[in-house]
């Protein structure tokens, strides 16, 4: 798809105090405006105020149709492969993430249309704040840590370390986990829980959420994709005032959440982005289709379950001898190479950091950690200088900076979309600089042709460029802004190609 205006706007600077955004009906102004004072807003027939609405233009939406949500102080609006659609300014965003400015027309469904409005409100900060959220497994026999979350939101994934780590001594149930399962974030002041249409589901109380997020309550039980990853919940407050809606809502020190031990408790210091949590996947089930089972879906082979089961219930004693490997392994990393990694990492030292990771692949290619600690400290180190010699418009030298990447990148499976992706960006704005701009006129039948393999090149990667963005901007914010001239050039061509 080609990009929207909204898409390709860079992020404003935050604004004074909270930031109110009104939707203002236009297809029907007979609709009270609907008023968003919070960081993440559902959009869907059955969440408020949509629900009111009549049951004709209700139905025109999904259940999870879309979320409004803020971050960096942007707007930004999050299709879900809704069944009937969205757009920004009358271009369709289907399955994307889009930018809304002041005065943008928002598109739901078929018929209802609103203009966009964000306003500054300033808002007296409530009297506590929520300095920390504890999951203490609910169940001893299933060996998990009790983790701690002083960030919001935080995304529940079989990618990240919080639970990957597990997946050596229980690969079947890590793989009950999506990968971007569930997430848990501020609303209100109130700490809530959305499942992200997982396969397996996620349980409060031993209920399946559906599209719906709920507010989470000190003592209730929080489930995963099934019976292992069970949590109860608990909340520890401060009464230091702060605004609930921010993303990141502070830090408390190891020490100051009672009942936890330093190392035996997985500690996540580092909010998730909401730019990742909504980067659609296309819907294993489609919508409509029956709910899945509560019972959770194993999809990992039939043997590893049989041996799983076998471990259960009659060879404790194997059990147990697997959690000292476990620990024993524990112990060994210490002064292993991701350790290494993970310092440099903490001191600054992308370069050396990515240096000790490719040097380390080399010897151990699968290690899925060091492959996304190499991926972040490579493009620590080098996307800064490769994004302020595009900007001068030194392209070679600026091609040159992703060759060096790549040889560096070693055998580092996740670096390889990324940098392709740089690639094709040099390539775009050398073009668009050599042709005098991406919307002047078409010269002759070569640059026609060239255009146009820009635009299949675009419409081909679309998917995994939306990807990399969200991979490269989460570890170089700046790279928004250049990915954002980029598509904006790609919509110039469009125009441009369409005219001749």
């Amino acid at each position: 798809m080609i990009p929207s205006d909204a898409m390709l706007a860079s992020p404003r600077p935050a604004p004074a105090g909270r930031l109110l955004i009104v939707l203002e009906p236009l297809s029907h102004p007979e609709l009270a405006p609907i008023r968003i004072h919070e960081t993440l807003f559902a959009i869907g027939r059955t969440e408020a105020p949509f629900d009111a609405y009549p049951a004709a233009l209700a139905a025109d939406l999904s259940r999870r149709h879309a979320r409004i949500f803020c971050e960096g102080g942007a707007v930004y609006f999050a299709e879900l492969g809704s069944k009937n659609g969205s757009s920004v300014n009358g271009v369709p965003v289907r399955q994307a993430i889009a930018m809304l400015r002041d005065g943008d027309v928002l598109g739901l469904g078929k018929t209802l249309r609103y203009r966009v409005h964000l306003e500054p409100e300033a808002l007296q900060p409530p009297p506590a704040r929520l300095a920390s959220l504890t999951l203490v497994p609910e169940h001893a026999e299933a060996v998990l840590q009790p983790i701690v979350v002083t960030e919001f939101p935080f995304l529940v994934s079989k990618g990240d370390d919080t639970f990957a780590r597990y997946r050596d001594a229980n690969p079947a149930q890590v793989n009950y986990l999506s990968r971007r399962h569930a997430h848990i974030f501020v609303k209100g002041g109130r700490l809530h829980v959305e499942d992200l249409g997982s396969t397996n589901g996620t349980f409060v109380n031993g209920t399946r959420l559906d599209e719906h997020a709920v507010a989470l309550h000190g003592g209730d039980v929080l489930a995963f994709g099934g019976r292992h990853f069970v949590y109860r919940v608990g909340m520890q407050w401060d009464a230091a005032a702060q605004d609930p809606t921010l993303t990141r809502i502070g830090v408390q020190a190891a020490g100051g959440t009672p009942g936890a031990e330093a190392d035996r408790t997985t500690f996540v210091a580092t909010a998730d982005s909401f730019l990742d949590i909504f980067c659609v996947e296309p819907p294993a089930v489609p919508e409509g289709a029956p709910a899945p089972a509560s019972a959770p879906v194993d999809d990992a082979p039939a043997r590893a379950r049989g041996w799983l089961l076998r471990l259960r219930r009659h060879h404790w004693a194997i059990a147990a001898a697997v959690v000292v490997a476990v620990l024993a392994g524990a112990l060994l990393r210490i002064g292993s190479p991701e350790r290494r990694v993970e310092d440099l990492l903490a001191d600054g030292a992308y370069a050396q950091a990515a240096t000790v990771a490719a040097e380390a692949l080399a010897h151990d290619p699968d290690n899925g950690r060091l492959q996304a600690m190499g991926s972040e400290a490579l493009l620590k180190a080098r996307l800064p200088a490769w994004m302020a010699q595009l900007k001068a418009g030194r392209f070679g030298p600026a091609a040159a900076t992703v060759g060096a990447m790549r040889r560096q990148a070693g055998r580092n499976p996740e670096l390889a979309p990324l940098l392709d992706e740089l690639d094709w960006i040099v390539a775009l704005q050398s073009f668009v600089a050599v042709r005098g701009g991406a919307q002047a006129p078409v010269r002759d039948a070569a640059d026609a042709a060239r255009i146009r393999q820009f635009l299949q090149q675009w419409e081909a990667r679309n998917e995994a460029y939306q990807r990399g963005f969200v991979t490269m901007a989460a570890h170089v914010p700046a790279f928004r802004d250049t990915y954002a001239d980029a598509l904006s050039n790609v919509r110039g061509l469009a125009l441009a190609g369409s005219a001749a």
